[in-house]
């Protein structure tokens, strides 16, 4: 029979592992001063790849609206500067052009939208903006509106632009103001809100960008309109997951609107994708652009997004064989398996190395974000009963 002073031990490892595999609440990676930005240059011919306004980091990696990867090997914070090396030609999903045109005609007729308005499974996506203030200077009058900027409009244009196609948009417009180191953590809160309270099948945080306008124009429909950039969290443990379904929103965005997926960048922090499996940042434009701009990318985008995750079929690889897109209920075990995952850690000694491989800021970042995370998770798993 096991004594009290060996069931507290037991009990203060179990939550010390818990809290281990949450994550370290990086500083907001936005650079700060509007105007400023990082270039990011080919290190063999000194070409211009990309800029951004976040902060870059050695290890983020890049692709192209050409396809190619790249990887940050050098940074200079003086200057704002990065240099990237080529890695490789990236292959996208493969799409079944034959399933995604029936899908297409499916969802832009109004037969189509009937039948799946009259199913009973709801098809879902939560959209929040974690920078609230961020605005579009020629429409808004100011780059950053504090009681509410035009970001929030073009996310509540989003989550309407998802009925026309079948979808609930379900926009949560909380302010997460002010825009500092702490943005991410607020936003958590709304983030797993959207999951507890609708269980949405994609989870979407919507910005802008802060580098010069014509990085972002395009046209779409033949009317000016903006490019989006995808952004994936490198620290986070569905990274797998979520790379995946961003490669396949490009593979369709290519193929459905040319020139309305700018890019991906692999950025350093977790911007809160470790939450959910099918969980994405999108870039939208950049203050520059009038608002319009962004807001006629909305359609297009709404209308890839629901042939990715709710219809869109991809070959296998490997087989050339019909892959349909993962649920979400089946890509939400990926939670489980990484709890069972490190409770196999601390019976070979891993808790002990995780504790003395962290810092203590670290350590109490996680600590600080364990009450959020552990009622969320408790949430989760009593709504699957």
């Amino acid at each position: 029979m096991r004594s009290k002073k060996q069931i507290a031990i037991g009990a203060i490892l179990s939550i010390l592992l818990i809290i281990s595999m949450m994550p370290t609440t990086y500083a907001d990676d936005w650079y700060g001063q509007y105007g400023q930005h990082f270039k990011v240059y080919d290190v063999r011919n000194n070409e211009l790849i990309f800029e951004t306004a976040r902060e870059v980091s050695k290890g983020d990696q890049y692709i192209s609206n050409d396809n190619k990867m790249y990887e940050v090997i050098r940074v200079n914070t003086n200057n704002m500067t990065a240099y990237a090396e080529f890695k490789k030609d990236i292959e996208l999903p493969v799409i079944d052009k034959v399933a995604m045109e029936e899908f297409l005609s499916f969802i832009r007729s109004n037969e189509g939208l009937a039948a799946l308005m009259a199913q009973e499974e709801e098809r879902s996506v939560g959209i929040y903006t974690t920078h609230s203030a961020e605005s579009y200077v020629p429409t808004d009058g100011s780059e950053s509106i504090e009681e509410g900027g035009g970001i929030k409009k073009v996310a509540q244009r989003l989550s309407e632009e998802f009925g026309n196609f079948g979808v609930n948009g379900v926009f949560d417009d909380t302010n997460h103001i002010p825009h500092d180191a702490g943005a991410y953590k607020r936003s958590r809160r709304t983030a797993v809100q959207l999951l507890q309270q609708h269980q949405p099948n994609a989870l979407f945080d919507i910005h802008r960008d802060a580098i010069p306008a014509e990085a972002y124009n395009t046209e779409l429909n033949g009317e000016p309109a903006s490019m989006v950039r995808i952004v994936i969290g490198r620290r986070n443990q569905n990274f797998a997951a979520n790379e995946e379904t961003a490669q396949k929103i490009k593979a369709v965005g290519d193929e459905m609107h040319p020139g309305l997926i700018k890019d991906i960048f692999y950025a350093k922090g977790d911007y809160n994708q470790d939450i959910s499996p099918r969980a994405l940042l999108f870039e939208m434009g950049t203050y520059e652009q009038e608002r319009e701009r962004p807001e006629r990318a909305t359609g297009p985008l709404a209308e890839v997004l629901t042939t990715v995750v709710f219809g869109g079929t991809f070959e296998d690889k490997e087989t050339g064989e019909e892959k349909e897109v993962q649920p979400q209920d089946e890509s939400n075990t990926g939670s489980g398996l990484g709890i069972a995952g490190l409770l196999a850690v601390i019976g070979g000694g891993g808790l002990a190395f995780l504790f003395l491989s962290s810092g203590g800021k670290e350590w109490k970042s996680k600590i600080s974000n364990f009450k959020d995370e552990f009622n969320s998770f408790l949430g989760r798993r009593r709504k699957r009963k």
